[in-house]
């Protein structure tokens, strides 16, 4: 399979490459993704390590084109071959999706805003990522704490008013 500059470029996540994009059974956009091809040092002892095949790691994505997303990426598995290192097998890892993450970094930021910003629920917002209420507030509430204690949210405001509804 090979990659499509214009596929990518829709998807936008530095480094990952569109495979394929089709629905599935239950009517989902399912999107294959690879990383670049690279080089893959060990992260405990840092020497190069060699291919050891690939696993797919699912997880849900913002809703595309009306849809709800599922992203399949093909994660390479990697092998030290250092015999003193005690890691023998790991897996690459990039921003979009954490490890073992049930949602993409772009689905938990995309649901944290519009519960936000727009007059919604977790409930409709699990809903159109196609998981389950636990495991979207999870993630929205690791989110929205690391948003509010961030000192930088409040940066340039001098003065902070109330707004009063009865």
């Amino acid at each position: 399979m090979g990659w499509c500059a214009r596929a990518d470029a829709l998807f936008n996540a530095s480094g990952m490459h569109v495979l394929e994009a089709a629905p599935d059974e239950l009517g989902r956009l399912v999107v294959t993704i690879e990383s670049d091809a690279g080089v893959g040092g060990c992260p405990s002892c840092g020497v190069v390590a060699v291919g050891h095949g690939r696993r797919v790691h699912e997880a849900a994505d913002a809703p595309c084109f009306g849809a709800v997303t599922v992203i399949r990426w093909r994660k390479r598995v990697w092998r030290c071959l250092e015999p003193a290192c005690p890691v023998v097998t790991f897996s690459e890892q990039h921003e979009l999706i954490a490890p073992r993450a049930k949602l993409t970094a772009r689905a938990i930021g995309w649901a944290t805003d519009a519960l936000a910003h727009d007059d919604t629920t977790v409930s409709a917002l699990a809903r159109h990522l196609g998981v389950d209420w636990h495991t979207l507030w999870d993630a929205i509430e690791l989110d929205a704490t690391r948003r509010l204690t961030d000192p930088a949210r409040l940066k340039g405001v001098s003065v902070l008013g109330v707004d009063e509804h009865i």
